[in-house]
This record gives structure tokens, sequence and C-alpha cells, in this order.
């Protein structure tokens, strides 16, 4: 009677514990109320968001057009209309969100800018295609943007907040790229970047060392610099003293990427002269390093044939997350960079100037400072200086307050055929520039080795990061976090965590398992025994209270 009276308790508690979860549930899926324990809050609104309808005087109208029949088949679409919602709830009214179906809207999509997408299904044993949208229409005022096909979450909050500002402000901040290598071409050097830049809500306009810097410049990107003269590093240093913004890529060693291979120092630069005023030195040397990429290059025969070795490249610095400064949100949430042919960076700072550096190497990196052995045939003499330089270099800093004027009392540079250029402020603004002892990670080049992703959205991040501060470069590098070991690149950590996982997956896991079968088999024998030996006992009474009974009676 007490163990059929346990069991039905049991099964009331069982009952009451999981309609209690069902209702938790419905009600916090109501409230859209999520538990997110990641480091980086992935799954949460972050802070810009919940404090969006700040910056919206009037209410903003958001459409998610999506087809039943992507929805019903994948989950990214319901779980964009959950950020969508989470989106409206903390926006104090400011933000209304409807869900629509595409069908219903027939002839008005394509105009709206949504993009259809093909899908394959299978009904019936029967394989046909059908077509799906899943966009974001905003509309305010008479305004109106579009994110034409999305099919998860991956990026959408920084994307949102991006459009959103953009459509009230009705206009896309400008960024200026200028290329300053003569050898190199936006259109054709740098299209991952671009794309990387488009993407991120910015009005990329390219120029070249002789175009003026347009005025209505938030943030300017310099990627290169063997072909800027003085008259190009003055209109710098004026768009700096007027409180500009920009992020410098350059080199200290000029590399040839020909067949080959071929180094040597930058012997005069105007724009490495500026920095240095600055307070930011580019060495003229090379940094190598133990973790790094292995590359493929072609060796032609003598015979005219080719083949591909790959060699492990320690001029192809990877950098790890370990290396990266943590104070600041661009390389705190940095998912990975990749630098070729870096040069170290040398920090000395004027008298209230806020220095940090974000980006270094690992404790097992050296320098080239002469003799510079670059190509693939050389690699026994890439390590000739490390006995005397080995150590750890910065490659990547920022500075940020009044920074000195590099022409100050200097006479105004003057170009043939190049119109005359105004003096210099009688004081400087503040501002802020970032500086990477490379001037080729966010080229052509990173397409090589699978770098273009992590290393154009840093440079898009980084640009976030200089125009509004931390809170767009997190977001922006909220979702490209990732826990693989492909990303460990010191050599001997990774070698330690792959041992490491090994011995739980392969040793530690099965063999625990195999104990708590033994241990739990062993505890069932034992229990049975007891069983067993109750019953002996119960049988023994009552033979013997069998055998009394007579006696008793007589």
């Amino acid at each position: 009677m007490n163990s059929r009276t346990g069991k039905q308790r049991g099964a009331v508690l069982l009952i009451l514990t999981v309609a209690v979860l069902i209702a938790a549930a419905l009600v916090f899926d109501r409230l859209n109320f999520k538990l997110d324990f990641t480091s980086s809050r992935t799954y949460s609104l972050s802070a810009v968001s919940k404090n969006l309808y700040k910056e919206l005087p009037e209410r903003l109208r958001v459409t998610y057009y999506v087809s039943p029949e992507l929805a019903s088949r994948h989950p990214g679409p319901r779980a964009v209309e959950d950020f969508l919602n989470g989106l409206s709830g903390s926006s104090h009214g400011k933000i209304s969100v409807a869900v629509a179906d595409p069908a219903k809207e027939s002839g008005v999509l394509e105009g709206l800018g949504l993009t259809p997408q093909r899908m394959q299904v299978v009904e019936n044993n029967q394989q046909h295609v059908i077509v799906v949208y899943s966009g974001i229409v905003l509309e305010y005022l008479d305004r109106s943007e579009t994110v034409p096909f999305i099919i998860g979450t991956d990026g959408l909050e920084y994307s949102l907040v991006k459009t959103i500002r953009n459509l009230v402000s009705n206009s896309k901040p400008v960024l200026t790229v200028l290329v300053g290598d003569s050898d190199k071409y936006w259109g054709n050097d740098f299209t991952s970047l671009n794309s990387a830049l488009s993407g991120s809500g910015w009005d990329v306009r390219p120029i070249g060392p002789s175009d003026a810097i347009p005025a209505e410049t938030k943030v300017l990107i310099v990627v290169g610099n063997s072909d800027i003269d003085d008259y190009c590093a003055y209109r710098i240093d004026q768009y700096l003293a007027g409180g500009g913004k920009a992020l410098f890529a350059l080199r200290g060693v000029q590399v040839n990427a020909g067949q080959g291979l071929s180094a040597a120092p930058l012997k005069q630069d105007a724009l490495l002269k500026s920095l240095e005023k600055y307070g930011v030195k580019v060495q003229r040397s090379l940094a190598l390093d133990e973790s790094c990429l292995t590359i493929p290059f072609q060796n032609m025969s003598a015979s005219g044939g080719s083949t591909v070795s790959y060699v492990r490249y320690p001029h192809w610095i990877v950098v790890g997350s370990e290396n990266c400064s943590h104070s600041s949100a661009v390389s705190a949430g940095a998912n990975g960079l990749e630098l070729f042919w870096p040069s170290p960076l040398t920090l000395a700072p004027a008298p209230g100037v806020k220095t940090e550096a974000l980006i270094k190497t690992s404790k097992h990196a050296w320098l080239q400072t002469k003799d510079f052995a670059v190509g693939p045939s050389d690699s026994g003499q890439y390590d000739l200086e490390a006995p005397s330089t080995g150590g750890q270099y910065t490659l990547a800093a920022s500075l940020s307050g009044v920074l000195p004027m590099a022409f100050a009392g200097m006479p105004v540079p003057v170009k043939a055929g190049a119109p005359a250029l105004s003096p210099l402020p009688a004081e400087a603004k503040a501002s802020t520039i970032m500086v990477i002892g490379s001037a080729d990670f966010a080229n052509k080049l990173m397409t090589m080795v699978d770098s273009g992703t992590f290393n154009a959205v840093f440079v898009a991040a980084s640009a976030d990061w200089l125009e509004s501060g931390n809170e767009m470069a997190a977001l922006k590098l909220k979702t490209t976090h990732t826990l693989g070991l492909d990303k460990v690149a010191d050599p001997s950590k990774r070698a330690l965590r792959i041992l490491f996982a090994y011995l739980i997956n392969v040793i530690i896991i099965p063999v625990g398992l195999i104990i708590y079968g033994l241990l739990r088999s062993r505890k069932r024998r034992l229990a049975a025994r007891i069983n067993m030996a109750g019953r002996e006992d119960d049988d023994i009474q009552v033979d013997t209270q069998a055998d009394e009974k007579p006696e008793d009676a007589k």
C-alpha cells in the first residue's frame, strides 16, 4: 500500500513539474524572455538596441515578410520574428512589428526591394522548387529601407540598428578610403573590403593620393603608403587637426609580391613621418611569428612546369585572442586577424594623448631588420635574427586626444597642377586614430588563405569604433565568435587543447561510461541478491508457521 501510494505521488509530482515547465515556457515566450549564458551575450538585445527608441522622434513600422513554406521548414524565421518582437517590446511603443504572408502581397514585394529565393521541397515523394521570401521592410515617415533576405539572426541586430539610424537621418555616413599605393586599385584589389564596408551601412568613397578628402567624411581609411607625398600627408594632417578619425594600414618594408619575392625598407615616407609626430612609429623591419599561416607557393621548374609547395610562413602572422587587448571592443571582439608582412609599432605619445596597444604578436616572435628573406626558398634564413630580436611586438594601436599637427611650423606643401592648400588651424581638435602595421592585410591577398571574412569584418568594426565608440563595434563583432580549435594559433597551446580534447572524448568519457556501467550493474546485482535473500527469509518464515499451526491446534 505504501509503495503504491509513493508511486502515485511520484507520478503526480512529475505531471505537475511538466505542467509548470510548459506554462513557464509559454509565459517566457510571450514576454520574449530568454536566458543567455554566452560570454558575448549573443542572444540578448544589446544596450544600443534597447535604447534605440530614444533616437526615434516618430514611430517606426517594421514588417517581416516570410513565406509559411519557409517558416515551417527552417528555424531561422522564428528566430527573426522573436528578435523583432524583442526589439519592439523594448522600444516603449516607438517600434511596431507585423508579420505578413508574401502570398497576399503579390505584385508589391519586388517594388519593396525584397529578394525571392528558390527552395527545393519534397512533398508526396515528389521534389519540386518553390519561391520563398524572408525580408524586412522598415518604414519611417515617408521613407523606407529594406533587408532583402534574411534567414537567421546572425548580424541582424547590427544591420537593423545601422539601417534604422540611416533611415531616421535620411543619409548614410560617409567613409572615405585613400589607396596610397599606385599599384593597387580599389575596384580590383579591395572587393572583399568594399563589400564589408558597404554592407555595414557606409557610403564608401574611394580616393587617390592626389584627391581631396570629402568634407563630410566621418571616418578616413588609408591603405598603403608607398606613394603618399607631403601634399597628401598634409591633407591628412589637416583632416585630423579638424577632429577627424582615421584608420591607417601601413607598411614599413616594401615587399615585392611578384615572382621570387623581394623586400626593402621604405627610405622616405611622408605619412610615416607624420605618424611619428603623432606618437606612433612604424618600424622599417618585419615581424615574424611562430603563430603563422601555411601558404601555397608556386615553383617553376627549368623545363617550364610548375609545382605547388606549402610552406609554414612566419611573415603572415595569425593573431590569437590572447594577444588582443580586452579593454577595447574592436580588439576584444575580434574573431581572428591575419597580418601579412607586418611591421612592429613603437608608441611614444605626446602628453595628454591616450595610447593603447590593441594587437600584439605572440611571445614567440622575432624581427628581420636587415637582409630581408621573404621568399619560400629562403626559409633557412627566416630566423637568423631570432636569437637577438625574440619577444612580443605591438602590431596595432590606437591614439586618442589632441594630436600634434605634423606640419605645424612648416611651409604648406605645393604640388604642380594641384590646388593650393589652406593653412592648418590655429589649434587642433581631439581626434582618434588606429594604426595597423600591415598595408596588405585588407587587400585581395586575404582571399588566398580565407582571411577575407574576419579581416574585412575587423576593418568594418574598426570604422564603427572610430565613429561611435565601443557599442557599435561590439555589435558588429557580436556574432562572429567561434569556439573551434582552428582559431588557436599558438602551436603549443593548440597542441595542448587538441590533447585535452582527445583525452576527454576518446579516453575519459568512454572509460567513465564503462565504469559507471560496471558500478550500475554491480549495484543492480547486489540489489537483486538482497531481494532474493529477503524472499527466501519470507519463505522460511511461512514454512515455519505452516509447520507450527498443527501443533498449536493440538
